[in-house]
């Protein structure tokens, strides 16, 4: 039996190069014979570490949905008290902030895949569910008299944004998009002062 740091690393690396073949091919263009390859290991192996194609995907989605709000706690816990909303909002639309372009075509993928596959879909409305949680809660500390229907239907707006500039980031001017959409996160967050 293998030690469980053993086992643990390995399907890391696993999940790793899933992630990369799923980037440059799609969920169902990375077969399990191209992970093997990219992973430099047996095709069984994939198997005993990991288990069979739609759980290597359910755990390639629980890792990036991880990885996501990972990241979005620790801007969270980075940010300063003055200006606080406005420096959130800078980050969530600075290219490239809040994934590698790889993430972002990984998880692009995986919410494609999801349309066929159920459980990946919870799972992934899940994590959209918290990582719109994050925004409006951002928005309660900075409107606190705004009600949470308004904060969260506001939260949904800036989330879509924010995706919507990230996947029309390969098209270029990517810069000016990211401003433009900063711009009206935040006319967006304003209306919860009226």
């Amino acid at each position: 039996m293998a030690r469980p740091r053993v086992t643990e690393a390995r399907r890391e690396e696993i999940l790793e190069a899933f992630a990369r073949c799923v980037a440059r091919e799609g969920v169902e263009g990375a077969s399990l014979q191209k992970v093997a390859d990219e992973a430099g290991l047996a095709r069984a192996l994939l198997r005993h570490h990991v288990g069979n194609r739609e759980e290597l995907v359910l755990a390639l989605a629980e890792r990036f949905c991880r990885h996501s709000l990972a990241e979005m706690a620790e801007l969270g816990a980075a940010l300063p008290e003055k200006k606080r909303l406005e420096t959130f909002i800078a980050a969530l639309f600075a290219p490239g902030y809040a994934s590698s372009g790889e993430d972002l075509k990984v998880g692009a993928a995986l919410v494609n895949a999801a349309e066929s596959r159920p459980e990946l879909r919870e799972r992934l409305r899940a994590w959209y569910g918290a990582f719109e949680g994050i925004v409006a809660d951002e928005l309660g500390r900075a409107y606190p008299q705004a009600k949470r229907a308004a904060r969260t239907e506001v939260a949904s707006g800036i989330v879509g944004m924010a995706f919507s500039a990230d996947s029309l980031t390969p098209l270029g001017d990517g810069k000016a998009l990211f401003a433009r959409s900063r711009r009206a996160a935040l006319r967006l967050a304003a209306t919860l002062g009226d």
